[in-house]
This record gives structure tokens, sequence and C-alpha cells, in this order.
């Protein structure tokens, strides 16, 4: 299997959880603004840690966004890859 179809299918498989990463953390950004109550945060940070799905999961996708970048600059200056 080609580097190319590996990188897509890794790609689109971690978007969704990768999305919701980004998501909470850009409204953790403001958790210090006190603009939503305490309860609100402590669910925001669950969500974004993954402690209420589950606890090694951070570590899979932070392993696949990794294979994502390294085999991104793979495929950008090698485009036969």
């Amino acid at each position: 299997m080609k580097l190319r179809k590996i990188h897509r299918l890794v790609a689109i498989t971690l978007s969704p959880f990768l999305l919701l990463l980004a998501i909470t953390g850009c409204l953790l950004f403001f958790r210090k603004l006190g603009i939503y109550e305490k309860e609100i945060k402590e669910i925001l940070v669950g969500v974004h840690t993954w402690e209420i799905v589950m606890p090694y999961i951070g570590l899979i996708l932070g392993a696949g966004f990794l294979f994502i970048v390294v085999s991104g600059i793979i495929l950008f200056f090698n485009p036969r890859a």
C-alpha cells in the first residue's frame, strides 16, 4: 500500500476526533475569563483529555497525528511516495 493512501486513510479516520480536540481546546482557552460554569469547564476538560471515554485514546490520537505530519512532510518532498 502506498504511503499516500495510508496517509489519506489515517487522516480521514482521525479527523472527527482531532476536530473535537481542537474545538474543546479553543473553548478551554477562555476558561479563566469565567464565561461558563465550573461544571461545564470540567466536562470540557474531560472531553478534551478523553477521560470521559477512554484514558489512553489521547495517546492513540497523538501517535496518529504525528504519523499524519511526518508522512505529509515525506509526501511533500517526495511526491512519488
